[in-house]
């Protein structure tokens, strides 16, 4: 998977494309930074539900993307995904995406 991400950021190196900033670090890395970030926010608090939020704020936009990209087929977005496109289905309206 190493050499995926560095393929990838040969052929789309770091700064601007196609009118979006582009980043080199792992997407992981992102979501720890947001997480961590949003714990440190809680100032001791404890969070509740922390899995089902973070799976909510993650999914929807990846679905989108997803789909924009397949250009809404949502055949060609079900491989791209790796699931079945009933599955995929079920999310989409879970999440209201048409």
């Amino acid at each position: 998977m190493k050499m995926a991400h560095s393929a990838v950021n040969k052929l789309n190196p770091p700064g601007k494309h196609r009118g979006e900033e582009r980043r080199c670090e792992p997407f992981g890395a992102c979501i720890e930074a947001a997480l961590a970030r949003y714990l440190k926010d809680l100032n001791g608090h404890r969070p509740q539900g922390l899995y089902k939020m973070v799976m909510q704020e993650v999914e929807r936009p990846f679905l989108e993307m997803v789909m924009r990209h397949a250009r809404s087929n949502q055949s060609q977005a079900a491989v791209l995904l790796g699931i079945n496109r009933n599955t995929l289905r079920k999310k989409l309206k879970i999440h209201g995406i048409e």
